[in-house]
Order: structure tokens, then C-alpha cells, then sequence
């Protein structure tokens, strides 16, 4: 397809593309001219994920030029790619933002990874996850292992289902046949990571926070059933 047509199929202006194409961040069409060039799916998948990092995650172009890179780079794995997108989701200003906290980190995060067969490896989540430990410890909230666990194992279970619908656009765990749909670029998987990390995460938190109306609703007609009647109906003579 032609500039015109791109713009067309993906909603971004062609200045935008040219822009994006000037800041590196969109690969060059293949020429068919000297002034024109011919466009595929690949830039249409490039461009969405551009205006992802930008509307969704509000990632500025420096960033967003990091991903792109690390996607151009036939070296870099995809794993690779995902941790860098992962920073733009948490709103981390840098892959290697935050050291390690004073005394050393959380002591239930490493009984919470072996619990759940997740790796002993380093990555901005656990980093996150760290600094957020040490806040609730301040405000003295709970951090012990069972406390994780009770968050962390029907989290393991959304997040198995996450992963796959990012690398293959499959829903849920039994939701289809195994191998029913192929596998989607590099930058469909990133894309779906990052819209799909803000859009789960806000899904989980108002889940939640329902939950707590929901429940308080509840307690508060149980406690009204309980009382019974106030007093005495009043009758008029």
C-alpha cells in the first residue's frame, strides 16, 4: 500500500509516518519509485504499537525509539523487547531504575517466586514489587509469604492466560484448541503486552474494588437483619 493508504488503514497521519520514519521508528517501505514507496502489514503492526506506547502507555519518543530498536535488532530476543516494554507499563523512568533496597530484598519474594515455580531472576517487576514491600512494611500492612500467596497464586493463573493471548491471541487457557492460531509478530506481542498490562491491570483493581462495595452492602444487610425491628410498631388510636 502507499503512504496514503497507510494512513488510511491505521489512522496516523502521513506526517506522523513520515516523522516516525525520520526518528528511525518505522522501517523504510520498499521503493518503488524515487518519491514512493510500497508499505505491508508489518508497518501497519508498527505503527499500532507506536500509538500504544504513545496513547496508552504515554511513553515519550526516546523511549518508544528503544523499543523499536531493540525490535530491529535481529540479536535481541523477544524476552528482551517484553522487559523494556515492561518498564513503559510500570512507569519506570529505566530498565535499571531503582537499586536495591537498604538490607537487601524483601525477604518473602524469594519464597513467593519458588512457591509459584517462577524463575529466581532478576526483572523490573520484581524490582517494583521490592520497593512496594518495603512502602506497606512502613505503613506496617502485612508483606508475609501468605499474604503474597493469596494475591499471587489467581494472579499466576490470569497471568499464564496473558501471556498466551499476547504470543498468540488465543484467550483463556482452554479457551480453543491447542494451536488453533499461529504465533503474532514481535510487535503485535509487544503491543499486546503493553496495552494489555495497563488495560489487566485496571480491570483487576476495579474487580476489586467492587468486591469491597459489594461486600460491604452485604455485611450491612446482615448487621440490619440481625438488629431485627427497633422497637415496637406504633399503632394509631
Amino acid at each position: 500500500m502507499l503512504l496514503h493508504e497507510l494512513a488510511e488503514a491505521t489512522g496516523v497521519s502521513a506526517a506522523s509516518i513520515k516523522y516516525y520514519r525520520r526518528e528511525g521508528l518505522l522501517p523504510p517501505g520498499e521503493r518503488i519509485t524515487t518519491t514512493r514507496q510500497d508499505y505491508g502489514r508489518a508497518h501497519v503492526e508498527r505503527l499500532e504499537l507506536i500509538q500504544v506506547l504513545r496513547e496508552v502507555a504515554g511513553a515519550p519518543i526516546a523511549r518508544i525509539a528503544r523499543v523499536t530498536a531493540l525490535l530491529d535488532d535481529p540479536d535481541v530476543p523477544l524476552i528482551e523487547v517484553l522487559a523494556e516494554s515492561q518498564t513503559l507499563a510500570l512507569g519506570l523512568e529505566d530498565p535499571a531504575d531503582g537499586a536495591e533496597a537498604a538490607g537487601g530484598e524483601h525477604p518473602s519474594i524469594a519464597p513467593l517466586l519458588a512457591h509459584l515455580g517462577w524463575p529466581d531472576v532478576d526483572s523490573a517487576p520484581r524490582r517494583a514489587l521490592d520497593r512496594l514491600l518495603h512502602s506497606l512494611e512502613e505503613w506496617e500492612a502485612p508483606t508475609d509469604l501468605g499474604m503474597l500467596l493469596r494475591y499471587g497464586e489467581p494472579m499466576a493463573q490470569i497471568a499464564r492466560s496473558d501471556v498466551d493471548w499476547m504470543s498468540t491471541g488465543a484467550g483463556p487457557a482452554g479457551a480453543g484448541p491447542a494451536g488453533a492460531e499461529p504465533s503474532v509478530s514481535q510487535d503485535v506481542a509487544v503491543m499486546r503486552a503493553v496495552a494489555g498490562a495497563i488495560a489487566f491491570d485496571r480491570l483487576v483493581r476495579l474487580l476489586r474494588l467492587l468486591g469491597h462495595a459489594s461486600f460491604s452492602i452485604l455485611d450491612a444487610m446482615q448487621v440490619s437483619e440481625d438488629s431485627g425491628p427497633s422497637g415496637p410498631p406504633i399503632t394509631r388510636e
